[in-house]
Order: C-alpha cells, then structure tokens, then sequence
C-alpha cells in the first residue's frame, strides 16, 4: 500500500515543479496551498533533500527549490524513498512466503500485476504531474 506520506511527497516536488525553475518557496506556503500539516511537510522536504532532488535556504528569504529537472524523477522512486520497497503482496518480497510457492496459482498473477503497477509509476514523471497541476490553476 502506498502512504499517505508517500502522497504527500509527491504534491509537494509536484508544486515545486509547477513553479519556474530555481523558484524558492516556504515550507509553510506549500502546507497551506496543498493542505499537508506543515510538520509533514518539514520532515518529507528532509528525505527529499536527502535523495537529492530538493534543497532548502534558511533564513527570512528562505525556503526551498528543486534541484533536478522533474523529468528525472518517477512515481516510483518518490514512493520508494518514502515507503521502502513496493509490493501488492507479501509473497513477492518473501524467498519463502508460504507452503504453497511452488502451486500457487496466484503467484504468477501477482507478479504480473507488480509489474504492470511498477511499469505505470516509473513512466509517470513529476513533471508531468507539475503541469497537470499548473493546468488546474
């Protein structure tokens, strides 16, 4: 299952994104604007400056900027940064999930559903999510 702070992070690169590049913008206008509680939103910006893709200016003309063109960054990764590993079931992680590995007839539709699912998230891009969002404006 995908988090709800793994949502999160990607609104905030999303709103990072849909501003000119090198924009400078508050922690707290991106809680606002969004409506993600300003702490999450602090501790979020933390794992995504540490991934790289953001970084912050203290200060009273402060505030954060992406760091790398949205293009390069996927849903995917977003999730996994935040989440650890994606999986539709327990069994796909687990070299041994349960007695029935070897005549499972549900194994294989669950594998062939984490791709279908890892394929959508790493084609999407935040920068197609940012103008999706500069659009609704």
């Amino acid at each position: 299952m995908i988090t709800k702070k793994a949502e999160y992070a990607i609104i905030i690169l999303a709103e990072l994104a849909s501003h000119p590049r090198g924009t400078i913008i508050t922690s707290k206008a991106i809680a606002r604007k969004r409506s993600i509680p300003g702490n999450l939103v602090v501790q979020l910006l933390a794992l995504l400056k540490e991934a790289g893709w953001t970084s912050g200016t203290r200060g009273p003309s402060g505030g954060i900027k992406l760091n790398v063109d949205p293009v390069s960054i996927n849903l995917k990764q977003v999730i996994e940064k935040i989440d650890g590993p994606m999986g539709i079931t327990r069994c796909l992680f687990n070299a041994n999930p349960c007695q029935d590995k070897t005549h499972c007839s549900l194994r294989d539709i669950w594998s062939e559903a984490q791709l279908s699912m890892l394929s959508v998230l790493e084609r999407v891009t935040i920068k197609q999510l940012s103008e999706a969002v500069t659009e609704s404006r």
